[in-house]
C-alpha cells in the first residue's frame, strides 16, 4: 500500500530511458548495494509491486479494490516465501 499511496515518490522505467520494453510501465528499482537499503520499503516495495500481475496493478487508482484483488490473488496462490513470489512468471 505504501507504493500506491506514495506513487509520486517513484519513477517509472519509461522516464529513465526511451526504449520501448515490456517493463516500461514498471517502477524503476533504484541501485543499492547495501543489504539494509535493499530490505527497506522503497527498494523491496518496488520489486514486490513490479512482480504483481498487470490486472492487479490496474486497480492502483482504487485502494479498496486493490486490497480485495490482492487478497484474493494471495489466497489463491499461497506463496511460502517472498523469494518464491518474486521467482514466479505471470
Amino acid at each position: 500500500m505504501f507504493i500506491v499511496k506514495n506513487r509520486h515518490l517513484f519513477t517509472s522505467n519509461e522516464t529513465i530511458h526511451n526504449i520501448d520494453t515490456r517493463q516500461k510501465a514498471d517502477l524503476h528499482v533504484p541501485a543499492a548495494k547495501l543489504t539494509k537499503v535493499q530490505r527497506g520499503v522503497y527498494y523491496s516495495g518496488t520489486a514486490l509491486y513490479n512482480a504483481l500481475p498487470k490486472y492487479i496493478k490496474g486497480f492502483a487508482h482504487n485502494v479498496k479494490k486493490l486490497k480485495q484483488e490482492l487478497k484474493r490473488f494471495l489466497l489463491e496462490k499461497s506463496f511460502y516465501s517472498v523469494k518464491e513470489y518474486l521467482d514466479k512468471e505471470w
